[in-house]
């Protein structure tokens, strides 16, 4: 099995071309299928090939002009299954190191280093984020720190086991904590009592 060059005047049904070389030119989302031209010609709608088609499933549709090759069995154009892309100068390679990396066309990426064991998921501007987890969500970083850079809000109860530092003023049920004031106190060196 080899892959046949292509030729201005492809055959679409040549045995000896049962992997062919070719660009995408149409996506259709709904019915899961491309049109690639190969050489001059231009298949029928066919369909691509994925990750995973049972239990779990994995969609990732090719796009237009991306150059992928083609398994067409006995040759046979119209029988043909979009099998793999093949980088070019269009659409280069995401990465040039050993760090896994998934880049999307907005910017977005997902990568792992492996030497460095760092996993970073990198969004661009205004962009969001959403993990929906009815059974819980746990997050454990053993002895290290968890950093969250912005401000934050919480929908419901809050419990720490721990002590709690604020640099800024903290407002319970409307009342500050910097600022608030007692009354029915002396002034001068007398102390108000323990909370209540």
């Amino acid at each position: 099995m080899f892959i046949q060059p292509r030729q201005e005047d492809e055959d679409p049904v040549d045995p000896r071309a049962i992997l062919r070389e070719g660009t995408v030119l149409a996506v259709d989302l709904d019915a899961g299928t491309v049109e690639v031209e190969t050489g001059e010609v231009r298949s029928a709608p066919i369909r691509f090939s994925t990750g995973r088609a049972g239990d779990t499933r994995i969609w990732s549709p090719p796009s237009v002009g991306e150059q992928v090759l083609l398994l067409c069995p006995e040759g046979d154009l119209e029988r043909a299954i979009c099998i793999g892309a093949i980088p070019q100068d269009s659409f280069p390679p995401a990465g040039n190191s050993l760090t896994e990396l998934i880049l999307f066309a907005d910017g977005a990426q997902l990568s792992y280093d492996p030497e460095g064991h760092h996993l970073e998921l990198a969004l661009p501007d205004n962009a969001t984020l959403a993990i929906r987890s009815t059974g819980g969500v746990s997050i454990d970083v053993g002895s290290a720190e968890l950093a969250i850079t912005g401000n934050v809000t919480i929908e419901g109860d809050l419990e720490i086991t721990g002590a709690i530092r604020a640099d800024g003023d903290v407002i319970g049920a409307g009342v500050s904590l910097e600022n608030h004031l007692h009354g029915e106190v002396a002034s001068g060196q007398s102390q108000s009592g323990p909370p209540a």
